[in-house]
C-alpha cells in the first residue's frame, strides 16, 4: 500500500466511492531524524475512506500528536476527514482563501439548486442531485486549521516547501513546491491522465482565467517530480502538461462560441449538452447525473471567460439566463 517516492517521502492510495475519480493520492513526508511528520490530503468522509486512511497513516508511523496534514483545497476527497483528524490530535492547515470558503459554508443557505434551474438544469435533476450526489454528502463537519498563504514556508526533514496560491479549480487552491528538490505536491492543479474540473464559483468572476494564469505559473518553475493528487504522477513533463491543458480550454472556448452562434439565445444546461465530452456515455442523456453537474459547472466558467472579455452577452432578465452573442 504505502510506496516509497524519494528520500523520506511516500505515498498511499485512498479509495473514492461514488465518483470516476476512483482514488485519491495520499503523500507522507517522514523525516528520518523523527521531526515532525506532514501527511497531505484526506479523502470522503466515508468508511472505506477512513479505513484506508488509517492504514496507511499506520504502515507509514505517522502518530496524530506528531504529524501535520495539510489540504490543497477545499473540495470533500481532500478535507472529508479533516474534523476526525483533528480529533486525534493532528494539527491542519489550508490556505486562508480556501478555509474562509469552508466556514462560509456553515454559515449560509444552499444556493445551488436555484442557481442550476436558473442555468437551465431542469428541477427535477436538481432535487435528485441534491439528495444523491456523493460529493454533497462526504464532506467534513467544521474543523480549524492554522491558516496558510501565498510564500509561506513549510519545512519537514529534508524538505521547505513553499506555499503558491494557485486560484482556478478553488478559489484558494494551493501547491508546495520545494526548489531544492525540484519536486511540487499539485493537488488537483494539474492532473496528467484526466482533467481538474474548472467550474463557475461565486467566490471567483472569472474562474477558467484565473486557472490559466495559474498553469502558467507553476510551468515555469523547475519540476523533475510532480506529484498529483489523482491517478498517474507525473510521466510527461509539467511544462508539457500545462501546454496540453491551455490547448484544451481553448478548444473548448471555441466549441462553446460555435454553439451560441448556431444556437443562441441559448441556456448553459443546452450548451453544455452540445459540446464534446470525453466520458464512457453515448450520448448526453446517458450522462451521471453528477458528471451532468460538474459538466455545467465547467462550461459555466468557459462561458464566464467569454463574457467578461465581451465575446457573448448573458442575459439574466428572464426566468433562465440566456447567452449569445453581441448584436454587430
Amino acid at each position: 500500500m504505502l510506496t516509497k517516492l524519494a528520500e523520506e517521502l511516500y505515498v498511499f492510495p485512498l479509495e473514492l466511492p461514488d465518483t470516476p475519480l476512483k482514488s485519491l493520492n495520499c503523500y507522507v513526508i517522514r523525516p528520518d531524524d523523527g521531526g515532525r511528520c506532514l501527511l497531505i490530503d484526506s479523502g470522503f468522509r466515508h468508511p472505506r475512506c477512513w479505513e484506508m486512511l488509517c492504514a496507511g497513516m499506520e504502515e507509514a508511523g505517522l502518530r496524530p500528536e506528531n504529524t501535520d496534514v495539510f489540504f490543497t483545497h477545499v473540495h470533500a476527497d481532500h478535507t472529508g476527514n479533516g474534523a476526525a483528524l483533528h480529533a486525534l490530535g493532528c494539527r491542519l492547515f489550508m490556505s486562508a482563501t480556501d478555509y474562509a470558503v469552508f466556514c462560509a459554508a456553515f454559515q449560509g443557505t444552499n444556493t445551488r439548486q436555484v442557481r442550476g434551474v436558473r442555468e437551465g438544469m431542469p428541477p427535477a435533476l436538481m432535487e435528485e442531485l441534491n439528495r444523491t450526489g456523493p460529493v454533497f454528502h462526504y464532506g467534513s463537519p467544521w474543523f480549524p486549521v492554522t491558516e496558510l498563504s501565498d510564500g509561506d514556508l513549510l519545512c519537514y526533514g529534508r524538505y521547505r516547501l513553499r506555499c503558491l496560491l494557485t486560484p482556478g479549480h478553488t478559489v484558494g487552491h494551493m501547491c508546495l513546491y520545494d526548489e531544492a528538490h525540484r519536486l511540487i505536491f499539485l493537488g488537483d492543479h494539474v492532473l496528467f491522465s484526466i482533467s481538474p474540473n474548472i467550474v463557475r464559483t461565486p467566490f471567483m468572476e472569472d474562474a477558467l482565467g484565473q486557472y490559466m494564469e495559474s498553469l502558467k505559473k507553476v510551468a515555469a518553475l523547475p519540476v523533475e517530480l510532480a506529484l498529483p493528487s489523482h491517478r498517474e504522477l507525473g510521466s510527461i513533463p509539467l511544462a508539457q502538461r500545462v501546454d496540453q491543458r491551455l490547448a484544451h480550454h481553448r478548444r473548448r472556448l471555441d466549441q462553446a462560441l460555435a454553439v451560441i452562434g448556431e444556437h443562441g439565445p441559448i441556456t448553459a444546461y443546452d450548451v453544455t449538452s452540445r459540446l464534446h465530452w470525453h466520458i464512457r456515455a453515448d450520448s448526453w442523456e446517458d450522462f451521471p447525473l453528477s458528471q451532468k453537474w460538474f459538466a455545467m459547472g465547467e462550461t459555466l466558467a468557459h462561458l464566464d471567460y467569454l463574457c467578461s472579455r465581451g465575446l457573448i452577452v448573458r442575459d439574466k432578465e428572464g426566468p433562465v439566463v440566456l447567452y449569445s452573442l453581441p448584436k454587430t
